[in-house]
């Protein structure tokens, strides 16, 4: 891809390479997600350097997957010149709802650019609850509001049980909710069977049946 895009003028006289560096990399960063950086090792001789960009998060949004990385870039994971990516996996898939506040309908979303998506809210869950013992179970989560407040639903799996955790933090200001999910899933793993967990009350959690 960057033989496609490279101007074939600075083969032959290199310091056009100086003057078109910047150009070719700002495309291919926008057009790939990867970065890219041009060296002068010595006189006249220059180093490209490219490499991908690794993912934070998976996103199922606008019935499409795409790829988040901590510096907020986003990219479709199918269009063409995505497939041979070769970062690593991330294991949750995070689902969007299509239709965002700020985000229009027609917005164009090609190539690799900054993501318009909650990341920020994500994170604060992330650094919350992602240490817990039952959050390595978890393979997927649905991001909604919900009457003002942020509402996550976790689709959780464990020694053959199924979970439907449902979290609405702002609910618990004065406790450790993680700590107290826990509890619930030691109690529940003596029990056996599939269980809802709902902790979109204040101050309680409420168990149904799955």
């Amino acid at each position: 891809r960057l033989w496609d895009v490279f101007p074939q003028r600075d083969l032959s006289f290199w310091p056009y390479l100086l003057k078109d560096s910047e150009g070719f990399r700002d495309f291919l960063e926008r057009d790939m997600p990867v970065t890219v950086e041009t060296k002068m090792l010595k006189f006249g001789k220059f180093k490209t350097e490219i490499k991908w960009i690794e993912p934070w998060l998976k996103v199922y949004w606008r019935e499409r997957v795409w790829y988040i990385s901590k510096e907020k870039k986003m990219w479709a994971l199918d269009d063409e010149i995505n497939r041979n990516f070769k970062g690593t996996d991330p294991p949750i898939v995070w689902k969007i709802p299509k239709d965002l506040p700020g985000v229009g309908e027609n917005m164009p979303l090609f190539g690799v650019f900054d993501s318009p998506l909650p990341t920020e809210t994500i994170e604060n869950f992330l650094n919350k609850f992602s240490e817990c013992n039952w959050f390595q179970f978890v393979s997927e989560i649905s991001w909604q509001r919900r009457a003002g407040s942020d509402l996550f639903v976790l689709d959780i799996s464990k020694n053959n049980q199924r979970f439907e955790l449902l979290i609405q933090n702002d609910k618990y200001a004065q406790q450790d909710l993680g700590l107290l999910i826990e509890d619930v899933f030691e109690e529940l793993a003596k029990e056996g069977g599939n269980h809802i967990i709902d902790a979109t009350y204040q101050g309680k959690i409420v168990l149904r049946h799955l």
